[in-house]
């Protein structure tokens, strides 16, 4: 009996590439999400110090399901172009874990990307994770995101107990690589050396058919 390779062949060394892509999806009848990460971007200081600019962020985005994809998981498919997103600092990643890991109540967290400066709250982006009350152990996120003058986008995902192991886990993981712990470790300092790639580096590559094709952001997700 053969297996599949863990890894494919090389590529040509003039298409390779130091990116690699991942996620973890999640496909429900109304709605898919996926869970991304975006690594925190970096710059020299007058020192020659390397200091962080921004830390990570972990991208869930939600895709509502297309009307008349299907109800079977084969044939469902999903309006990647309609996709709505919220960026979730490592605090705010530390309320998803609380949430999905158990925690009893539920939280809400709420984004205004003009908060502070002119058009403050003409758009915001709420995502509500709020555990079942069927007495099943599950977790229901919904995203909604509001702008003045356009109807509104909501969309729901619900989460199985086994989804909110995986979520969970991961998210405790990465939480460590958004603040940029692991560079400590790892960065020496020579002429050479330097933090990975930050904004848009790691965007993940879906791994259904019927996700969104890898696009690298014009802008910081909110």
């Amino acid at each position: 009996m053969s297996y599949p390779q863990a890894y494919p062949e090389p590529a040509p060394a003039a298409a390779r590439s130091n990116r690699v892509y991942t996620n973890f999806a999640v496909y429900k009848g109304g709605a898919a999400m996926n869970f991304k990460v975006i690594k925190p971007s970096w710059e020299y200081r007058a020192d020659g110090a390397l200091a962080m600019k921004d830390a990570g962020v972990a991208l869930l985005e939600f895709a509502p399901a297309q009307q008349g994809s299907g109800t079977a998981p084969g044939e469902r498919r999903y309006d990647w172009e309609n996709k709505t997103n919220i960026a979730l600092s490592p605090a705010e990643l530390g309320d998803l874990i609380d949430v999905v890991g158990g925690g009893g109540a539920g939280k809400n967290i709420y984004h205004d990307p003009n908060k502070g400066r002119a058009g403050e709250g003409t758009e915001g982006k709420s995502l509500s994770m709020n555990p079942g009350t069927r007495g099943v152990k599950e977790v229901y996120l919904n995203l909604m995101h509001k702008v003045r003058g356009q109807p509104d986008k909501k969309v729901s995902v619900s989460l199985s107990a086994g989804e909110m192991v995986v979520l969970r886990r991961l998210s405790e993981y990465v939480i460590p690589y958004l603040l940029g712990f692991d560079e400590i470790f790892q960065y020496d300092g020579g002429a050479d050396a330097g933090p990975s790639d930050g904004l848009g580096a790691d965007w993940a590559r879906p791994v259904s058919n019927d996700a969104a094709p890898v696009a690298m952001p014009t802008s910081a997700p909110f």
